[in-house]
């Protein structure tokens, strides 16, 4: 989901009935870069898609004191699956409401947590890799904006040569070559913190 480059954007348009104003753009897990607009004192926003350099009208979302009523989405793009509908309405959610407080995101996002032994950026995500109490198994996680963090797969290795990788759900249609290149970054990044010596 990441999660992604989301954004709330103040412009010369705050408080202009008559002009839309951009609240935020965020990219899709598969690469798709969507943008939200809305135009002030009413209930309506519209969500567009960037398809070579061109915006798109692809939805719309209807909200009321910052809170999201209804998100429909054209043809064809409403027959995405559910969890990737999910992810998009999240995104509109937070934009709205923020919009609607008239509050500005963090400059800084909050840290890391400390779990984390590495990062990596793949298709303009950044993902990361974190142990868990097993020692064989680790969990990889895309990186949103705010330094959140959302599990996309579960990793089974041998000091750090990775045996398996099991995408969660909502991540099952990854194509298998970001698997592979998934499953390259993390097995670098184990191979380097794993134990040495033998068992």
């Amino acid at each position: 989901m990441k999660l992604m480059a989301s954004r709330t954007m103040q412009g010369p348009n705050r408080g202009n009935t008559a002009g839309f104003e951009i609240l935020g753009e965020w990219q899709t897990a598969t690469g798709n870069m969507l943008s939200l607009k809305a135009r002030s004192k009413t209930g309506y926003a519209s969500i567009w898609l960037d398809y070579n350099g061109n915006p798109i009208k692809i939805g719309y979302a209807a909200h009321a004191g910052g809170v999201v009523r209804e998100v429909r989405w054209e043809p064809p793009w409403s027959e995405q699956t559910a969890v990737w509908k999910v992810q998009q309405r999240n995104h509109i959610a937070s934009l709205i409401a923020d919009w609607h407080a008239e509050n500005l995101r963090p400059a800084q996002p909050r840290p890391l947590p400390a779990s984390v032994i590495g990062v990596f950026e793949l298709d303009g995500f950044r993902f990361v890799v974190e142990p868990t109490t097993a020692e064989e198994h680790a969990v990889l996680s895309v990186v949103n904006t705010e330094n959140g963090l959302t599990p996309v797969a579960d990793l089974l290795h041998d000091r750090g040569r990775i045996c398996g990788l099991v995408t969660r759900p909502g991540w099952k249609g990854t194509p298998e070559e970001r698997r592979r290149r998934w499953r390259s970054e993390c097995e670098a990044i184990l191979t380097q913190t794993a134990p040495r010596g033998g068992r």
